[in-house]
């Protein structure tokens, strides 16, 4: 009789079992549940992407910055060097001769350069992202007519990518630029039109 109660109470076992399994019941919570760490995951990512894309723009803003402050170091010898009269700028609209660029002073341009990374990456302003770490020049050529630098920086995300073992990314950005005279009609200097 032993024998036939522990083989019903088994049967019994795997019914119930089987009936577990096959029973809906609770199924729409594990679905919740793994909808919600979809989510979290997504929002994650999306955050570090956003906050990837902003810093890039800061980075880029910052490096325009510096190179614009560099290009505008006068070389004041090359650039007063012309003769010049009255007649000269009429001429040269009137013959469609273009300018020539602003002649830079690259040593100065260099200083005016670091100088300006270094306010970027110190300063605490909206156009600066906290999460960049500091802004690195990396290349700086200059040609005396014309400037261009590359900067690097890291940016910290503000959450650590499970699985990926991913907490920062390094950002990169090149800037060229030159400084040439606005077209016009120029009367000792003074651009009149």
């Amino acid at each position: 009789m032993d024998v036939e109660n522990v083989s019903n109470s088994g049967n019994a076992n795997k019914r119930s079992l089987r009936n577990l399994l096959k029973s809906e019941r609770g199924s729409l919570s594990v679905v919740i549940i793994g909808l919600f760490f979809i989510t979290i995951a997504c929002l994650v990512v999306m955050s570090n992407v956003a906050t990837l894309l902003i810093a890039k723009r800061s980075l880029a803003q910052a490096t325009e910055a510096a190179a614009q402050r560099g290009v505008h170091s006068l070389n004041k010898s090359a650039y007063y060097t012309g003769k010049g009269t009255m007649f000269t700028a009429p001429l040269a609209m009137i013959t469609g001769r273009e300018h020539s660029p602003i002649p830079i002073d690259c040593n100065r341009a260099i200083l005016d350069v670091v100088l300006e990374l270094r306010n970027w990456s110190n300063d605490d302003g909206s156009m600066k992202r906290h999460e960049l770490q500091g802004i690195v020049l990396t290349n700086m050529e200059c040609d005396g007519s014309s400037l261009e630098i590359s900067t690097y920086s890291e940016v910290k995300f503000p959450f650590k990518v499970p699985f990926l073992n991913m907490d920062s990314a390094v950002l990169t950005s090149t800037v060229g630029t030159t400084n040439q005279v606005q077209e016009g009609f120029y009367l000792f200097g003074v651009r009149l039109h």
